[in-house]
C-alpha cells in the first residue's frame, strides 16, 4: 500500500498546485512543476522531491503516515521570489481536503520550510516538507 498511497498523494498535490492561481502567477501558466526536472528548465519552478511513508494503522483501517518534500528554485536576486513561491505552496496545499484515488486524506500539514543559496552562488533553493496521513478507501 505504501507506493500506491504515495503516488496518489503526489498526484493530488500536483493537481492542487497546478490549478492554483497564486502558483501560476509565480511559476508560469501552465506552472512549471516537475518530478524530474528537464535540462535547461526556465526559472522559477517547483520540483516534487523525496517521499517517505510508514504504517499508520488503526483497528478498523489501514493507513500510512507520509512525508513529501517540495523544492522551489529561483534565480531572483534576493529572497522575495523564493519566499513568495513557498508561501503560495503552503496556501495551495496545507490543510486542504485533496481527493486521492483509492485513498482518503485524513491530514495534510506543512511541517518545515527552509531556504538557502546553492553552491553556484546564483540559485535560491526552497525546501518544504509536508506530513500526510492517508487511509485506504
Amino acid at each position: 500500500m505504501s507506493a500506491d498511497s504515495q503516488w496518489a498523494l503526489q498526484k493530488a498535490i500536483f493537481a492542487a498546485l497546478s490549478a492554483d492561481a497564486g502558483i501560476k502567477a509565480l511559476i508560469g501558466d501552465p506552472p512549471r512543476i516537475f518530478d524530474h526536472v528537464p535540462p535547461q528548465s526556465i526559472f522559477p519552478y517547483l520540483a516534487i522531491g523525496e517521499t517517505s511513508s510508514r504504517p499508520f494503522d488503526v483497528k478498523t483501517n489501514e493507513g500510512m503516515e507520509q512525508t513529501l518534500t517540495l523544492h522551489s528554485w529561483s534565480r531572483y536576486r534576493g529572497l522575495k521570489e523564493i519566499k513568495d513561491i513557498m508561501a503560495a505552496v503552503v496556501t495551495a496545499v496545507d490543510r486542504q481536503a485533496l481527493s486521492l484515488a483509492g485513498h482518503t486524506l485524513v491530514l495534510l500539514r506543512f511541517e518545515l520550510g527552509t531556504t538557502f543559496l546553492d553552491s553556484d552562488g546564483l540559485t535560491r533553493h526552497g525546501v518544504q516538507r509536508f506530513r500526510a496521513i492517508t487511509q485506504a478507501s
